[in-house]
Protein backbone atom coordinates (compact mmCIF):
# COMPACT_ATOMS: atom_id res chain seq x y z
CA UNK A 1 0.00 0.00 0.00
CA UNK A 2 0.93 3.23 -0.96
CA UNK A 3 1.41 6.58 2.01
CA UNK A 4 1.33 9.97 0.06
CA UNK A 5 3.45 12.43 1.11
CA UNK A 6 0.30 14.41 2.40
CA UNK A 7 -0.63 11.66 4.38
CA UNK A 8 2.92 10.86 6.39
CA UNK A 9 2.61 14.22 7.12
CA UNK A 10 -0.90 14.81 8.17
CA UNK A 11 -0.21 11.04 10.49
CA UNK A 12 3.16 12.25 11.76
CA UNK A 13 1.25 15.90 12.27
CA UNK A 14 -1.37 14.45 14.25
CA UNK A 15 0.90 12.06 16.40
CA UNK A 16 2.65 15.49 17.57
CA UNK A 17 -0.55 17.27 18.41
CA UNK A 18 -1.51 14.04 20.64
CA UNK A 19 1.81 14.07 22.42
CA UNK A 20 1.59 18.00 23.10
CA UNK A 21 -2.06 17.71 24.45
CA UNK A 22 -0.01 14.49 27.02
CA UNK A 23 2.55 16.81 28.17
CA UNK A 24 0.01 20.42 28.77
CA UNK A 25 -2.26 17.57 30.95
CA UNK A 26 0.91 16.56 32.70
CA UNK A 27 2.29 19.84 33.14
CA UNK A 28 -1.78 20.81 34.34
CA UNK A 29 -1.48 17.87 37.08
CA UNK A 30 1.96 19.13 38.16
CA UNK A 31 0.67 23.30 38.42
CA UNK A 32 -2.63 21.79 40.34
CA UNK A 33 -1.53 18.57 42.05
CA UNK A 34 -4.51 16.90 40.99
CA UNK A 35 -5.08 13.89 38.08
CA UNK A 36 -8.49 15.41 36.63
CA UNK A 37 -8.73 18.83 35.48
CA UNK A 38 -12.14 18.25 34.31
CA UNK A 39 -14.34 14.97 33.81
CA UNK A 40 -13.45 14.42 30.34
CA UNK A 41 -9.65 13.72 31.02
CA UNK A 42 -11.05 10.30 33.05
CA UNK A 43 -14.94 10.14 33.22
CA UNK A 44 -14.85 6.50 35.23
CA UNK A 45 -12.80 8.11 37.63
CA UNK A 46 -14.87 11.34 37.52
CA UNK A 47 -17.66 9.51 38.38
CA UNK A 48 -16.06 7.63 41.70
CA UNK A 49 -14.98 10.91 42.29
CA UNK A 50 -18.22 12.30 42.44
CA UNK A 51 -19.71 9.05 44.52
CA UNK A 52 -17.27 9.19 47.19
CA UNK A 53 -17.14 12.87 47.87
CA UNK A 54 -21.06 12.11 48.03
CA UNK A 55 -20.52 9.94 50.73
CA UNK A 56 -18.35 12.14 52.31
CA UNK A 57 -21.17 14.52 52.68
CA UNK A 58 -23.24 12.32 54.05
CA UNK A 59 -21.05 11.11 56.76
CA UNK A 60 -20.39 14.94 57.55
CA UNK A 61 -24.35 15.42 57.84
CA UNK A 62 -24.43 12.82 60.16
CA UNK A 63 -21.77 13.62 62.38
CA UNK A 64 -23.26 17.27 62.75
CA UNK A 65 -26.46 15.98 63.65
CA UNK A 66 -25.02 13.14 66.22
CA UNK A 67 -22.68 16.42 67.43
CA UNK A 68 -25.88 18.45 68.14
CA UNK A 69 -28.14 15.50 69.42
CA UNK A 70 -25.33 14.54 72.14
CA UNK A 71 -25.24 18.34 72.94
CA UNK A 72 -28.93 18.02 73.54
CA UNK A 73 -29.21 14.79 75.30
CA UNK A 74 -25.98 16.26 77.73
CA UNK A 75 -28.26 19.12 78.41
CA UNK A 76 -31.33 17.34 79.24
CA UNK A 77 -29.15 14.57 81.57
CA UNK A 78 -27.77 17.97 83.10
CA UNK A 79 -30.82 19.33 84.03
CA UNK A 80 -31.96 15.77 85.19
CA UNK A 81 -29.39 15.55 87.26
CA UNK A 82 -30.32 18.85 89.04
CA UNK A 83 -34.24 17.94 89.56
CA UNK A 84 -32.98 14.14 90.85
CA UNK A 85 -30.52 16.25 93.31
CA UNK A 86 -33.41 18.71 94.49
CA UNK A 87 -35.94 15.81 95.28
CA UNK A 88 -33.34 13.98 97.35
CA UNK A 89 -33.06 17.16 99.47
CA UNK A 90 -36.97 17.59 99.63
CA UNK A 91 -36.83 13.53 100.20
CA UNK A 92 -34.40 14.58 103.04
CA UNK A 93 -36.82 17.33 104.54
CA UNK A 94 -39.78 15.13 104.71
CA UNK A 95 -38.11 12.64 106.12
CA UNK A 96 -36.94 14.99 109.15
CA UNK A 97 -40.75 16.31 109.32
CA UNK A 98 -42.59 13.17 109.50
CA UNK A 99 -40.15 12.06 113.01
CA UNK A 100 -42.86 14.10 114.89
CA UNK A 101 -40.63 15.91 117.43
CA UNK A 102 -40.39 19.27 115.04
CA UNK A 103 -42.44 22.32 116.53
CA UNK A 104 -44.26 24.42 114.34
CA UNK A 105 -41.60 26.70 113.88
CA UNK A 106 -39.01 24.53 112.48
CA UNK A 107 -42.00 23.71 109.81
CA UNK A 108 -42.37 26.51 108.77
CA UNK A 109 -38.65 26.94 108.12
CA UNK A 110 -38.76 23.54 106.30
CA UNK A 111 -42.11 24.66 104.19
CA UNK A 112 -39.57 27.69 102.80
CA UNK A 113 -36.88 25.57 101.61
CA UNK A 114 -39.09 23.41 99.97
CA UNK A 115 -41.16 26.57 97.99
CA UNK A 116 -37.16 27.33 96.89
CA UNK A 117 -37.05 24.26 95.57
CA UNK A 118 -40.33 23.94 93.94
CA UNK A 119 -39.57 27.53 92.27
CA UNK A 120 -36.15 25.52 91.04
CA UNK A 121 -38.12 22.41 90.00
CA UNK A 122 -39.83 24.53 87.83
CA UNK A 123 -36.59 26.49 86.14
CA UNK A 124 -35.38 22.88 85.60
CA UNK A 125 -38.48 21.75 83.81
CA UNK A 126 -38.02 24.69 81.29
CA UNK A 127 -34.30 24.74 80.79
CA UNK A 128 -33.94 25.91 76.93
CA UNK A 129 -31.17 24.14 74.54
CA UNK A 130 -28.21 26.91 73.15
CA UNK A 131 -30.81 27.64 70.38
CA UNK A 132 -33.51 28.59 72.45
CA UNK A 133 -35.53 25.74 72.85
CA UNK A 134 -37.85 24.35 75.75
CA UNK A 135 -35.88 20.83 75.91
CA UNK A 136 -39.27 19.20 77.74
CA UNK A 137 -41.62 21.07 75.86
CA UNK A 138 -42.42 17.88 72.96
CA UNK A 139 -43.00 19.43 69.81
CA UNK A 140 -44.28 23.08 71.60
CA UNK A 141 -40.43 23.99 72.06
CA UNK A 142 -41.10 27.74 70.96
CA UNK A 143 -42.67 28.34 74.71
CA UNK A 144 -42.33 27.44 78.19
CA UNK A 145 -43.91 24.33 78.59
CA UNK A 146 -44.45 24.49 82.82
CA UNK A 147 -46.34 27.53 83.75
CA UNK A 148 -47.20 28.61 87.41
CA UNK A 149 -50.86 29.05 86.96
CA UNK A 150 -52.92 31.91 89.45
CA UNK A 151 -53.98 29.31 91.83
CA UNK A 152 -50.47 28.50 92.05
CA UNK A 153 -50.77 24.99 90.60
CA UNK A 154 -48.35 24.16 87.73
CA UNK A 155 -49.64 23.75 84.28
CA UNK A 156 -47.90 21.46 81.51
CA UNK A 157 -48.47 23.55 78.07
CA UNK A 158 -46.15 21.08 75.85
CA UNK A 159 -47.25 17.96 74.57
CA UNK A 160 -46.01 14.06 74.57
CA UNK A 161 -44.35 14.04 70.92
CA UNK A 162 -40.44 13.86 71.00
CA UNK A 163 -37.28 15.06 68.99
CA UNK A 164 -35.39 12.56 66.98
CA UNK A 165 -32.10 12.88 64.43
CA UNK A 166 -31.06 10.83 61.73
CA UNK A 167 -27.11 9.96 62.51
CA UNK A 168 -26.73 7.23 59.87
CA UNK A 169 -28.66 5.74 56.74
CA UNK A 170 -32.21 4.59 57.93
CA UNK A 171 -31.17 5.30 61.70
CA UNK A 172 -32.95 7.70 63.85
CA UNK A 173 -32.13 8.18 67.41
CA UNK A 174 -34.60 10.14 69.94
CA UNK A 175 -32.88 13.06 71.52
CA UNK A 176 -35.57 14.66 73.80
CA UNK A 177 -38.19 13.07 76.35
CA UNK A 178 -41.40 15.45 76.76
CA UNK A 179 -41.88 16.75 80.45
CA UNK A 180 -45.29 15.55 80.51
CA UNK A 181 -43.49 11.62 81.19
CA UNK A 182 -40.91 12.84 83.61
CA UNK A 183 -42.89 15.74 85.61
CA UNK A 184 -46.62 15.16 84.80
CA UNK A 185 -47.14 11.18 85.02
CA UNK A 186 -45.70 10.77 89.26
CA UNK A 187 -48.42 7.57 90.12
CA UNK A 188 -49.66 8.75 93.89
CA UNK A 189 -49.03 6.96 96.55
CA UNK A 190 -46.34 3.65 96.49
CA UNK A 191 -47.04 3.76 92.92
CA UNK A 192 -49.91 1.21 93.37
CA UNK A 193 -52.58 2.90 95.67
CA UNK A 194 -52.61 5.53 98.41
CA UNK A 195 -54.07 6.34 101.23
CA UNK A 196 -55.49 10.20 102.31
CA UNK A 197 -57.17 11.08 105.88
CA UNK A 198 -59.98 12.67 106.51
CA UNK A 199 -60.32 16.41 107.09
CA UNK A 200 -62.10 15.55 110.22
CA UNK A 201 -60.10 13.24 112.09
CA UNK A 202 -59.15 14.23 115.62
CA UNK A 203 -56.42 11.43 116.30
CA UNK A 204 -52.56 10.99 115.70
CA UNK A 205 -52.97 8.62 113.22
CA UNK A 206 -51.54 7.64 110.02
CA UNK A 207 -51.95 4.55 106.96
CA UNK A 208 -49.20 4.26 104.34
CA UNK A 209 -49.40 1.86 101.55
CA UNK A 210 -47.56 -1.24 102.05
CA UNK A 211 -47.76 -3.57 98.67
CA UNK A 212 -49.94 -5.24 96.42
CA UNK A 213 -51.22 -8.95 97.62
CA UNK A 214 -53.28 -9.19 94.71
CA UNK A 215 -52.07 -7.49 91.38
CA UNK A 216 -55.37 -8.49 88.86
CA UNK A 217 -57.64 -7.27 91.95
CA UNK A 218 -55.86 -4.02 92.15
CA UNK A 219 -56.36 -3.53 88.48
CA UNK A 220 -59.85 -4.24 88.35
CA UNK A 221 -60.35 -1.97 91.05
CA UNK A 222 -58.72 0.46 89.33
CA UNK A 223 -60.57 0.43 85.86
CA UNK A 224 -64.05 0.28 88.18
CA UNK A 225 -63.24 3.43 89.89
CA UNK A 226 -63.31 1.60 93.27
CA UNK A 227 -62.31 3.46 95.88
CA UNK A 228 -62.34 2.23 99.73
CA UNK A 229 -63.29 3.80 103.02
CA UNK A 230 -61.86 2.56 106.23
CA UNK A 231 -63.83 3.66 109.50
CA UNK A 232 -61.78 3.14 113.29
CA UNK A 233 -63.87 2.52 116.50
CA UNK A 234 -63.36 2.68 119.60
CA UNK A 235 -60.27 0.97 121.33
CA UNK A 236 -60.57 -1.79 123.26
CA UNK A 237 -59.49 -2.58 126.73
CA UNK A 238 -56.69 -5.01 125.13
CA UNK A 239 -55.38 -1.74 123.29
CA UNK A 240 -56.55 -3.33 119.67
CA UNK A 241 -59.38 -0.82 118.02
CA UNK A 242 -62.11 -2.12 115.55
CA UNK A 243 -62.41 -1.01 111.89
CA UNK A 244 -64.68 -1.02 108.84
CA UNK A 245 -63.84 -1.12 105.53
CA UNK A 246 -66.81 0.33 103.05
CA UNK A 247 -66.13 -0.04 99.00
CA UNK A 248 -67.75 1.77 96.37
CA UNK A 249 -67.40 3.53 92.92
CA UNK A 250 -66.49 6.96 92.52
CA UNK A 251 -65.52 9.33 95.62
CA UNK A 252 -66.31 8.64 98.98
CA UNK A 253 -69.45 11.19 99.91
CA UNK A 254 -70.46 11.36 96.63
CA UNK A 255 -73.84 10.01 95.08
CA UNK A 256 -72.31 7.44 93.39
CA UNK A 257 -70.52 6.29 96.30
CA UNK A 258 -73.10 5.97 98.37
CA UNK A 259 -75.53 3.83 96.09
CA UNK A 260 -72.58 1.22 95.58
CA UNK A 261 -71.07 1.20 98.60
CA UNK A 262 -71.23 -1.89 100.86
CA UNK A 263 -69.06 -3.25 104.11
CA UNK A 264 -66.00 -5.73 102.12
CA UNK A 265 -63.85 -6.50 105.58
CA UNK A 266 -63.76 -5.38 109.06
CA UNK A 267 -62.17 -6.53 111.92
CA UNK A 268 -59.51 -5.58 114.68
CA UNK A 269 -56.07 -4.27 114.14
CA UNK A 270 -53.37 -3.67 117.13
CA UNK A 271 -51.30 -0.57 117.58
CA UNK A 272 -48.61 -0.23 114.75
CA UNK A 273 -50.51 -2.97 113.01
CA UNK A 274 -51.56 -3.78 109.74
CA UNK A 275 -54.61 -3.72 107.36
CA UNK A 276 -55.20 -5.99 104.01
CA UNK A 277 -58.59 -6.07 102.08
CA UNK A 278 -58.95 -5.31 98.33
CA UNK A 279 -55.84 -7.10 97.28
CA UNK A 280 -53.87 -4.14 99.43
CA UNK A 281 -51.91 -4.47 102.37
CA UNK A 282 -51.61 -1.01 104.47
CA UNK A 283 -49.65 0.10 107.90
CA UNK A 284 -51.06 2.33 110.65
CA UNK A 285 -48.87 4.34 112.34
CA UNK A 286 -50.29 5.94 115.70
CA UNK A 287 -53.62 5.82 117.08
CA UNK A 288 -56.51 6.67 115.19
CA UNK A 289 -59.33 8.10 117.43
CA UNK A 290 -62.68 6.60 117.08
CA UNK A 291 -64.74 7.51 113.76
CA UNK A 292 -61.84 8.39 112.22
CA UNK A 293 -61.34 7.29 108.33
CA UNK A 294 -59.02 7.17 105.86
CA UNK A 295 -59.31 6.82 101.90
CA UNK A 296 -57.56 4.27 100.24
CA UNK A 297 -58.01 4.29 96.12
CA UNK A 298 -55.90 2.84 93.40
CA UNK A 299 -53.22 5.32 92.16
CA UNK A 300 -53.67 7.89 89.83
CA UNK A 301 -51.29 10.75 88.30
CA UNK A 302 -50.35 13.44 89.61
CA UNK A 303 -47.16 15.73 89.67
CA UNK A 304 -43.87 16.09 90.80
CA UNK A 305 -44.69 19.63 91.32
CA UNK A 306 -47.84 18.74 93.12
CA UNK A 307 -46.11 16.47 95.17
CA UNK A 308 -43.60 19.32 96.35
CA UNK A 309 -46.73 21.74 96.81
CA UNK A 310 -48.06 19.23 99.10
CA UNK A 311 -45.48 18.46 101.36
CA UNK A 312 -45.13 22.37 101.78
CA UNK A 313 -48.52 22.93 102.56
CA UNK A 314 -48.51 20.24 104.95
CA UNK A 315 -45.11 21.35 106.79
CA UNK A 316 -46.46 24.94 107.03
CA UNK A 317 -49.75 23.71 108.06
CA UNK A 318 -51.07 24.32 111.79
CA UNK A 319 -55.38 23.48 111.52
CA UNK A 320 -54.85 19.93 111.87
CA UNK A 321 -51.42 18.09 112.65
CA UNK A 322 -52.59 14.83 112.30
CA UNK A 323 -53.72 15.55 108.55
CA UNK A 324 -50.48 17.41 107.82
CA UNK A 325 -48.49 13.64 109.03
CA UNK A 326 -51.08 11.91 106.76
CA UNK A 327 -49.89 14.40 103.84
CA UNK A 328 -46.04 14.17 104.93
CA UNK A 329 -45.99 10.26 104.89
CA UNK A 330 -47.68 10.48 101.22
CA UNK A 331 -44.88 13.18 100.03
CA UNK A 332 -42.01 10.60 100.82
CA UNK A 333 -43.65 7.88 99.08
CA UNK A 334 -44.76 9.76 96.42
CA UNK A 335 -40.92 11.58 96.25
CA UNK A 336 -39.69 7.92 95.92
CA UNK A 337 -41.63 7.50 92.72
CA UNK A 338 -41.03 10.54 91.37
CA UNK A 339 -36.83 9.80 91.89
CA UNK A 340 -37.72 6.29 90.24
CA UNK A 341 -38.90 8.29 87.33
CA UNK A 342 -36.20 11.12 86.60
CA UNK A 343 -33.43 8.11 87.08
CA UNK A 344 -35.61 6.11 84.42
CA UNK A 345 -35.85 8.88 82.22
CA UNK A 346 -31.95 9.62 82.61
CA UNK A 347 -31.39 5.71 81.68
CA UNK A 348 -33.03 6.50 78.58
CA UNK A 349 -31.37 9.53 77.58
CA UNK A 350 -27.66 8.38 78.87
CA UNK A 351 -28.26 5.01 76.43
CA UNK A 352 -29.96 7.16 73.61
CA UNK A 353 -26.56 9.28 73.75
CA UNK A 354 -24.27 5.90 73.92
CA UNK A 355 -25.71 4.85 70.71
CA UNK A 356 -25.31 8.29 69.08
CA UNK A 357 -21.67 8.33 70.37
CA UNK A 358 -20.91 4.75 68.97
CA UNK A 359 -22.68 5.43 65.44
CA UNK A 360 -20.38 8.93 65.68
CA UNK A 361 -17.01 7.31 65.97
CA UNK A 362 -18.18 4.86 63.05
CA UNK A 363 -18.99 7.53 60.62
CA UNK A 364 -15.75 9.64 61.45
CA UNK A 365 -13.96 6.48 60.71
CA UNK A 366 -15.40 5.94 57.44
CA UNK A 367 -15.65 9.67 56.70
CA UNK A 368 -11.72 9.62 57.11
CA UNK A 369 -11.71 5.93 54.97
CA UNK A 370 -13.94 7.97 52.34
CA UNK A 371 -11.11 11.39 52.26
CA UNK A 372 -8.18 8.87 52.04
CA UNK A 373 -10.03 6.78 48.68
CA UNK A 374 -11.02 10.39 47.62
CA UNK A 375 -7.65 11.83 47.90
CA UNK A 376 -5.81 8.77 46.35
CA UNK A 377 -8.32 9.12 43.51
CA UNK A 378 -7.84 12.94 42.82
CA UNK A 379 -4.23 13.97 43.85
CA UNK A 380 -1.40 13.11 41.10
CA UNK A 381 1.63 11.10 41.91
CA UNK A 382 4.07 14.35 41.30
CA UNK A 383 7.04 11.80 41.49
CA UNK A 384 5.88 9.49 38.88
CA UNK A 385 3.75 12.57 36.81
CA UNK A 386 7.23 14.56 36.49
CA UNK A 387 8.96 11.90 35.42
CA UNK A 388 6.48 11.63 32.38
CA UNK A 389 6.35 14.94 31.89
CA UNK A 390 9.91 14.99 31.48
CA UNK A 391 10.04 11.86 29.37
CA UNK A 392 6.94 13.23 27.33
CA UNK A 393 8.95 16.79 26.80
CA UNK A 394 12.19 15.28 25.42
CA UNK A 395 9.95 12.83 22.95
CA UNK A 396 7.88 15.71 21.54
CA UNK A 397 11.12 17.91 20.86
CA UNK A 398 12.44 14.87 18.93
CA UNK A 399 9.37 14.17 17.00
CA UNK A 400 9.24 18.28 16.25
CA UNK A 401 12.87 18.06 15.22
CA UNK A 402 12.46 15.17 13.00
CA UNK A 403 8.90 16.17 11.84
CA UNK A 404 11.26 19.67 10.56
CA UNK A 405 14.02 18.13 9.00
CA UNK A 406 11.32 15.89 6.89
CA UNK A 407 9.36 19.00 5.98
CA UNK A 408 12.39 20.69 4.42
CA UNK A 409 13.28 17.73 2.59
CA UNK A 410 12.70 17.60 -1.36
CA UNK A 411 13.54 16.49 -4.97
CA UNK A 412 15.91 19.48 -5.59
CA UNK A 413 17.59 19.31 -2.16
CA UNK A 414 18.68 15.76 -3.29
CA UNK A 415 19.94 16.02 -6.42
CA UNK A 416 22.02 19.16 -5.17
CA UNK A 417 23.39 17.46 -2.72
CA UNK A 418 24.41 14.59 -4.93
Amino acid sequence: MRISTNEFMTGTLADILAQETSVNQLNQQIASGQTMQTAVDDPAGAGLALSTAGQIQQLSFNTANAQSGAATIQNSLASLQGVGTLLAQIQSIAVQAANGTMNASDRAALAGTVNSALQQLVQLANTQSADGRYIFAGSQSGAAPFVVQSNGQVAFNGDADTTSIAIAPSLSVPISMSGQNIFMNIPSGNGSFSASASGGNTGAAYVTPAAVTNASQVLAEHLGNTQFVVTFGPVAANGSQSYTVTSGTGSPGTPGFTATSGIVSSGSVASGGGLNFGGMSLNVGGTPAAGDKFVVATSQNTSIFAIVQKLAAALGSTANKNDAQQQIENAMAELGSAQTTVLGAQATLGGNLSDIQSVQQLDENASTTQKAQLSSIQTANLPQVITNYNEGVIALQAAESAFARIQNLNLFQMIGSG
